[in-house]
C-alpha cells in the first residue's frame, strides 16, 4: 500500500485538488455507514464543503472520500446493523479502482495531517495516487519527513503553529519540527 501524507490549509487543498482533477478527472465520495445505498457523491471537489478543515480531533478520523474514475459504478458493503436494519458501507477495501482522501487540516489553533492511501495495486488506483503526487509536486508543496507541505502549512510550522502529525491530544513533541 502506498501512503502519501501531507500538510494543507484550505488555502493549500484548494489548487492542489484542482490540478489533481484538472490532470485526471475523478469523482468523489464520501465514505460512510449508512441506511440507503445512495451515498454523497462530488463530480468536482470545489463541491466537497469545507475543504481543509479537520472534522474530528484526530487528523486519521475526518471525513474521508473514495475518489475514483468518472465511470467508476461505487461498490458498496451491505450488512444488518445491531437492530437488525439493513445498512451499507461504501469503503475501499469493495472499490479497487479507487483511493481515499483524507484531508484533514485546520483543527482549532493546529493543523492536522491529510493523507492519500489505498488497499489496492490495480492500475487505476496506482494512476491516481501518482496523479496526486504529481499534483502535490507542481503545487510546489515542500517535503519534510514524511510529510509534505502546502506554502500556507510551511509558514505555520515556521511561525511556531502546531502541525501535529496524529490528533490534538498527542504530546507536542509528536508534532512536526520545523526545518
Amino acid at each position: 500500500m502506498r501512503r502519501i501524507f501531507f500538510f494543507a490549509t484550505p488555502s493549500d487543498v484548494v489548487p492542489l485538488l484542482h490540478r489533481f482533477e484538472t490532470n485526471t478527472p475523478v469523482k468523489y465520495a464520501e465514505i460512510a455507514n449508512q441506511t440507503s445505498p445512495k451515498f454523497r457523491e462530488y463530480t468536482n471537489s470545489s463541491d466537497i464543503p469545507d475543504r481543509g478543515i479537520s472534522t474530528h480531533e484526530t487528523g486519521g478520523a475526518s471525513i474521508s472520500y473514495l475518489v475514483a474514475a468518472p465511470e467508476w459504478t461505487w461498490r458498496a458493503e451491505s450488512f444488518a446493523g445491531s437492530d437488525g436494519e439493513r445498512r451499507w458501507y461504501l469503503h475501499n477495501g469493495e472499490n479497487p479502482g479507487s483511493i481515499v482522501l483524507t484531508m484533514a487540516g485546520r483543527w482549532k489553533q493546529m493543523l492536522l495531517p491529510g493523507k492519500v492511501d489505498t488497499l489496492h495495486d490495480t492500475p487505476d488506483a496506482q494512476h491516481l495516487i501518482k496523479s496526486f503526487l504529481n499534483a502535490i509536486k507542481a503545487e510546489k508543496f515542500s517535503k519534510h519527513n514524511l510529510f509534505w507541505l502546502g506554502h500556507e502549512a510551511h509558514e505555520m510550522l515556521n511561525a511556531g503553529v502546531r502541525l501535529s502529525t496524529t490528533a490534538e491530544q498527542s504530546p507536542p513533541e509528536y508534532d512536526l519540527q520545523p526545518f
